[in-house]
């Protein structure tokens, strides 16, 4: 390193990294935020030369802040619009990989909530300091706010462009340069560069060479050393200089609760006197100030970093083991996620359409209280025990709010469907979420004193046809069934008061983001199931024992059928599975294998000792759980035993094995292309990962998984170059919905709810992580990982003893998923079509029953939007009188999209994230229509006539 040669000017950020829990509970970390905060005033109200600090990029820490110390937001407030405190964009510093894109979006948007109610400016950089890695479409996500920069670390860096190749690791000298490692990104690296998302978009990505986390200048007791000061910052400067594109350099000063230092003006008027000599100039400064400096020598940034950040060995963990620590949080995340995106949201707006109010704050409620879960020690499950017990509390408010909010607007709709055609039933509607039509499985619960069965009800859709169903007794854990005298019960037999009849049946081509209505009525005269079988067995049955085909639907000892898969069990227990669009066998699906792991919740590691189990050799048993004409489940189970844990030294499986029984309940629907499975267990055994396999039958080059809104292929091969790395590439990647492997003629996909860590391998083999136990937030003593990620605290509940279950699914197909569309496979397992009746089944929500009325057809959209596009959100715009509509184009091609709103359009418009203005849309037929670049998120607004002047469906 070379002094610079041309004059410096070092913007030094002095900040605090706000973890809000980690190994500490929120409220002990809150106290300490108060008293930090209460110092970061006193100092810059006492020290105009201290003339900014940085609170970290989140809004949180004010609204923890204020709730506290109310008295003094005036001066808060007024710091902040001085520019002398700087907050934001964020509301909280979030995962990115284990967050949906929507989530993502709503935490900027109670950012700039917060900012709004407070009367105050938020920065406009992205900050992401500590971020496990980042995603590919985060420069779009950005963009899309108005923010033109990132400040990353994690899963960024190397060398230096025209620098040679390093041997930096961490825990090793910092001003070291590292290797570049991974092939896929850029072998040299400036610290200000362009990070491109997968459609294009641009923002200006600055890389922090020697991390967030700086500690203050350290003043000697002996007046002659200055190696801790001037000798640092020479240091630094000079480091930073080899990095830089511009004359600016970027210098952070904080770190992990840190407090402000009011010494640091007199410490850089000491430095500067010294290092003014070699042409470098410190100053205290923010992140915006930076990046102004940066823009206007922005022609000399010469690097382009294209998709997600997650490059390993580049002197920076990106601890990969947080995919799969704690599992049962991320499936809570993706449950609540769903129930707020797919339904809650989107039938609010819907029944605004039709002239209800909007829960506007309630919807934000529950927005927040789930956000609140998803800053990375919290949602990457890496905390102490007590910190997640808490998370929980949050999930719970988060999904009861937007199932109630869901069950209201629903039923708001639903009152007002024609029920002329069955006026002795119980009309319900099904409502479908997404953007295509679909035919899909139905779960409606009905009042048990009804008594529905098959041999006394029926049911028909809108147009008289019957369709099979099947019920079973199901117990509520929130709602309480009675006779209510508004069902016309009469003669009921006696149940307990949490019970419930679950109604299934598939219901056929359910119009997208639009509804059909069905109803359930008295039979004329019972039918005789007595004396028939009402569903379809394979083999030579006898009469009326199965013979007939009620659906397409049909089973056989350990097979499931339907008119597009056949599913049979071998006696090892393990799937094979017949496409018979493309007569493709996948054979050796869903077994498992089990290894140990003397990791902590950062990282996976295996023991020195480790011995892998596996399924493949074990005989299994099957026994049915549920046949109907809608739907089969069969339960594969295997008798096992399993390690009890580590040896004492860690480095081995202990000797004692421990008794290990897994189920694997088998569903396949009728006419569905899909089977469904629920993995189940009772988990006595510590510290090892459990994870089901399924062969492609082919070898392959690469998986693709979708990411927040996008599809992503990584390389199944590792680059060579990992051994003494200090944190080694890994097969193991994230994922939200599914991945896919192809070997360009067979192809099979595994959808999944909640479990985002996958594995591929070259012989084509896909793996799903469904359990890692372990129990320590942090170590230091195992071999996939140099230092430690954290303190070094126990944490037995990320063992996860006792109950586990994981749901996923699998679809053959032919090609590539893009060619299969399993995207749309993908968001159909995770967003059930939902039922809702016009007749309460439980104590109604309002103080009365709504008024019904015939103003909408049985079957209709109010909006259609057709494309090859994934709409992701529907909602009332924050200004309260548009209808907001995003979508992505989850394909490499361009498409052509049309939008119709069921109402008289007065005005649509191309708006950004933030819900401004971008360009107007022509309007005909009240439908706009467009053209979407690929992996392009389109935001749209329409302003509508009012509900009253109007009323019907597309």
């Amino acid at each position: 390193m070379t002094r610079p040669a041309t004059p410096r000017t070092v913007h030094l950020y002095h900040h605090t990294h706000w973890d809000r829990e980690w190994w500490a509970t929120r409220e002990r970390f809150r106290f300490r935020l108060v008293h930090t905060i209460d110092a970061v005033l006193d100092a810059l109200g006492a020290d105009e030369k201290l003339s900014c600090f940085v609170l970290d990029g989140q809004t949180i820490v004010l609204k923890d802040y204020l709730h506290i110390r109310p008295e003094r937001q005036a001066e808060l407030g007024a710091l902040i619009r001085a520019e002398r405190l700087f907050v934001g964009p964020w509301h909280i510093l979030p995962d990115e990989f284990l967050v949906s894109g929507e989530a993502t979006i709503r935490n900027l948007w109670l950012g700039e909530r917060t900012a709004r109610a407070l009367g105050v400016p938020l920065s406009r950089v992205g900050y992401l300091p500590d971020q496990f890695g980042h995603i590919a479409q985060m420069p779009q996500l950005l963009a899309g706010f108005g923010i033109d920069s990132a400040v990353v670390w994690r899963g960024f860096g190397g060398p230096p462009v025209g620098g040679n190749s390093g041997e930096a690791e961490v825990s090793r000298n910092c001003y070291l340069y590292p290797r570049a490692r991974d092939e896929r990104f850029p072998a040299e690296v400036q610290s200000e560069f362009w990070w491109e998302a997968l459609n294009g978009s641009r923002v200006l990505g600055v890389f922090l060479p020697l991390e967030y986390y700086r500690s203050h200048f350290t003043l000697s007791g002996d007046p002659t050393s200055t190696d801790q000061t001037v000798g640092r910052a020479r240091r630094a400067s000079r480091y930073l200089a080899s990095y830089a594109a511009t004359d600016a350099l970027l210098e952070p000063l904080g770190g992990d609760h840190l407090n402000v230092d009011p010494n640091l003006p007199t410490v850089l008027t000491s430095i500067n006197e010294v290092l003014a000599q070699e042409g470098v100039h410190y100053q205290i400064s923010s992140l915006d100030a930076f990046v102004r400096d940066v823009r206007r020598q922005q022609e000399r940034v010469q690097v382009v970093w294209q998709g997600e950040g997650r490059a390993f060995g580049r002197k920076a963990h990106l601890l990969p083991g947080v995919l799969s620590a704690r599992l049962y949080l991320k499936q809570r995340n993706v449950r609540a996620q769903s129930a707020l995106e797919r339904f809650a949201e989107p039938l609010q707006a819907l029944h605004w359409l039709l002239g209800e109010a909007y829960e506007h704050q309630y919807l934000w409620n529950a927005w927040e209280r789930l956000i609140e879960n998803h800053p990375h020690d919290s949602i990457c499950g890496c905390s102490i025990d007590q910190v997640h017990r808490e998370m929980l509390t949050r999930f719970d408010e988060a999904q009861q709010m937007a199932d109630l909010l869901s069950e209201d607007a629903h039923a708001s709709i639903t009152s007002r469907v024609d029920a002329s055609f069955a006026p002795d039933g119980h009309v319900f509607t099904v409502f479908n979420p997404l953007n295509w039509a679909r035919t899909d499985e139905v779960r409606l619960l009905m009042n048990v004193f009804l008594d529905i069965h098959p041999e006394g009800w029926e049911l028909i859709d809108h147009e008289g046809q019957t369709l099979p169903f099947q019920v079973r007794t199901v117990r509520s854990s929130t709602e309480k069934a009675e006779a209510f005298s508004w069902l016309g019960v009469s003669g009921h037999g006696a149940h307990d008061e949490d019970q419930f009849c679950e109604v299934g049946f598939v219901a056929r081509d359910v119009p997208g983001i639009g509804y059909r209505a069905y109803a359930l009525r008295p039979r004329s005269s019972p039918a005789r199931h007595d004396l028939a079988v009402p569903y379809q067995v394979l083999g030579n049955v006898a009469l009326n024992k199965g013979d007939l085909a009620v659906s397409d639907l049909a089973v056989g000892p350990g097979v499931l059928e339907n008119a597009l898969l056949r599913v049979t069990v071998g006696t090892n227990g393990s799937l094979e599975l017949l496409d018979k669009t493309t007569l493709l066998t996948y054979p050796n699906l869903n077994s498992f294998d089990d290894g140990g792991d003397n990791g902590d919740s950062y990282n996976y590691a295996w023991p020195l000792g480790d011995q892998v189990f596996s399924t493949e050799c074990l005989e299994a048993r099957h026994a049915w759980q549920e046949v109907g004409p809608a739907r089969a489940t069969l339960r594969v189970t295997w008798a096992w035993s399993l390690p009890e844990g580590l040896s004492d030294d860690r480095q081995s499986r202990s000797a004692r094995h421990v008794p290990f029984t897994l189920h694997s309940d088998i569903t396949l629907h009728a006419g569905v292309k899909r089977v469904d499975i629920r993995t189940h267990f009772d988990n006595p055994a510590r510290d090892h990962r459990l994870r089901a396999r399924f062969p492609l039958g082919a070898p392959i080059t690469h998986s693709s998984a979708e990411t927040q809104y996008g599809v992503v292929e990584r390389p199944v091969r590792l680059p060579d170059d990992q051994r003494g790395s200090s944190e080694p590439a890994v097969h193991e990647h994230p994922q939200l919905h599914f991945v896919s492997v192809t070997d360009g003629a067979r192809g099979l996909s595994v959808l999944n709810r909640g479990l985002p860590e996958f594995s591929a391998r070259e012989d084509g083999s896909l793996c799903l992580t469904v359990l890692r136990a372990v129990g320590w937030l942090s170590r230091a003593d195992f071999l996939t990982r140099v230092g430690g990620a954290g303190p070094t605290i126990a944490t037995p509940e990320a063992q996860m003893l006792g109950p586990v279950e994981a749901e996923y699914s699998l679809v053959p197909h032919a090609g590539s998923w893009d060619q299969a569309d399993v995207w749309r496979d993908a968001h159909d397992f995770n967003a059930p079509l939902h039922a809702a009746t016009r007749t309460s089944q439980v104590v109604p929500l309002r103080n009365r029953h709504r008024t019904l009325s015939a103003s909408l057809p049985p079957l209709g959209q109010l909006v259609r939007v057709t494309g090859r596009v994934l709409v992701t959100a529907i909602k009332r715009a924050e200004d309260h009188g548009r209808l907001i509509i995003r979508f992505v184009n989850q394909t490499p091609q361009p498409q052509d999209v049309s939008v119709r709103i069921a109402r008289q359009v007065t005005l649509a418009e191309r708006v950004n994230l933030r819900e401004e203005h971008l360009s107007p849309l022509d309007v005909e037929n009240d439908t706009a229509s467009l053209r979407v670049q690929p992996w392009e998120i389109v935001t749209l607004a329409f302003r509508v006539t009012p509900a009253d002047h109007q009323e019907g469906t597309t």
